[in-house]
Order: C-alpha cells, then structure tokens, then sequence
C-alpha cells in the first residue's frame, strides 16, 4: 500500500491515543469495529460500560505509529474497518455510537 492510499486519519486524532487491550500489545476490538480514545479515563470508562468479563487495560502510543502503513496493515489482519473514536454506548440499546473512521478492506 502506497502512502496516498492510507486514510488521512491525523486531523481526526491527538499524537497520543489510547486502545484497550488484554495482553499488553495486541489492540482488542470486535470485528469489524476498533476503538480509540483521546484520554485513558475515557478507555478505562468505556471498557467497564461495555461490560465484557476481560480485563482490559488502556495503552497510550502515538497516533502516527497506529496510522502508518503498518498499523492500517495490522487492523486488516484484525479484519478492522471501522475505528470509533472516544466511542459511547446508548444506555437504552446497547449500541456503541460516535466518530468512526473508516479503513477500505484491501481486494
């Protein structure tokens, strides 16, 4: 993948962000959706509202490591197209809303 085709997600996200994890390094999600965050309070409060029996941790890295090509390359492995950004959950339905950015799946 060329630099022109990787999402121009940098005027959407702070240089740090955090996602949640379980294992330290590997980014949990729930395919095809990821989650980032502009604050560890804001993943540690989703992760509790979301209400999985994990434990999952915040990690904060910098935004330019996870949109590098690498990193767009890393959530496809994870079949990861959407991205919410500080998501929030319906309290009624259950469902997750907010800023997604979007990764177009490779042919």
């Amino acid at each position: 993948m060329s630099h022109s085709e990787i999402p121009d997600f940098v005027s959407y996200l702070p240089d740090r962000i955090w996602y949640l994890t379980q294992s330290g390094r590997d980014m949990w999600c729930r395919r095809p959706h990821g989650f980032f965050f502009t604050t560890s309070e804001a993943a540690i409060k989703f992760a509790i509202a979301i209400g999985t029996e994990l434990d999952l941790q915040p990690i904060g890295v910098d935004s330019k490591e996870l949109i590098s090509e690498e990193g767009i390359a890393a959530m496809r492995r994870l079949d990861v197209t959407r991205i919410f950004v500080d998501p929030k959950i319906d309290p009624q339905t259950g469902d997750v809303f907010g800023t997604i950015l979007r990764i177009a799946p490779q042919n």
